[in-house]
């Protein structure tokens, strides 16, 4: 029988050589606080992380979707308000208007409010965004969405509506139509230019009854229109709040997954060293005690 002192040595090698690369592995985990420097070294971990991270960064996408969307909505709300206002207001003086008893001064008295209550409306249909896109005109943001031609008003808006992503398949219209907040017939500007009619007949002759009750129900039916168009704008906003709300939620476990993928427990990893080191270290003094021991002192 052949006796060969060569195979355990070299099994003896391959321990201490393993258990070297185990204790630099552990090293570099406590120093990285990472668990792992290379894809290779934990494929399915790797995987797992890459899934989490992804998931991540479309969540951030849908928060920054969220935010601009809710930030546009808020300027339309804001927008709308004074909108409702000068509304209020013209239906206010249209009322004192009707019940008063007119002569040609206070006929143009009321003219020249009226004519500065509509045209501050335009002025808030033509609203600007701080990219210089008009808020109000749909798609076609690029011009103002009313005009006057031959002194009467014209709506060259539309009504597209941008939307953005908030969800796997959930979008959100980030705009607000307009162009039928004072329509009438198939005129989308109606009630502005009666009033731009009513405020030249004025410097005339008196506005008679009729023709008042008749504004004065436009009024009434603008602002109903517009604390609709609020309403929808306040409903859309609630809707982004509770999933902003849900992917923060989303973003805090995600988080705690990727760290319990990704980071190092300190104090598991230093205890797998200490016994790795130990080991190695008993290892390397079989080892060197070995090589002082042959078979042939025993033959």
């Amino acid at each position: 029988m052949r006796i060969s002192s060569l195979s355990q040595p070299q099994r003896m090698l391959a321990t201490l050589e393993a258990g070297n690369t185990q204790i630099q592995k552990l090293q570099d985990q406590l120093a990285t606080q990472q668990k792992q420097t290379l894809p290779s070294e934990d494929p399915l971990n790797a995987a797992r992380t890459a899934a989490v991270t992804q998931q991540q960064a479309i969540t951030a996408q849908y928060q920054q979707n969220i935010t601009s969307a809710n930030d546009a909505l808020t300027r339309q709300d804001t927008l709308l308000s004074s909108m409702s206002d000068l509304v209020l207001s013209l239906q206010d003086q249209l009322r004192s208007m009707n019940n008063a008893t007119q002569s040609a001064s206070t006929a143009a008295g009321y003219s020249a409010q009226l004519s500065s209550l509509s045209e501050g409306i335009v002025n808030l249909l033509n609203s600007q965004d701080a990219q210089g896109h008009y808020i109000f005109a749909g798609t076609n943001n690029s011009q103002p969405p009313v005009i006057k031609v031959d002194g009467k008003y014209q709506w060259q808006g539309n009504e597209e509506i941008q939307s953005v992503q908030v969800g796997q398949q959930q979008r959100i219209s980030a705009g607000t139509t307009v162009s039928s907040l004072f329509a009438a017939g198939s005129d989308p500007l109606s009630f502005l230019n009666k009033i731009g009619e009513l405020t030249q007949s004025s410097s005339q002759s008196l506005a008679d009854s009729t023709t008042l009750s008749a504004l004065i129900q436009q009024s009434s039916d603008a602002s109903d229109k517009v604390s609709s168009a609020r309403a929808s704008i306040g409903s859309r906003q609630n809707q982004l709040t509770q999933l902003s709300d849900m992917y923060t939620d989303l973003t805090a476990a995600n988080s705690e997954v990727l760290n319990h993928l990704q980071s190092t427990d300190t104090a598991e990893t230093t205890l797998q060293l200490q016994s790795w080191m130990k080991t190695v270290e008993y290892s390397s003094k079989a080892y060197g005690l070995m090589n002082q021991f042959s078979l042939f002192d025993v033959i």
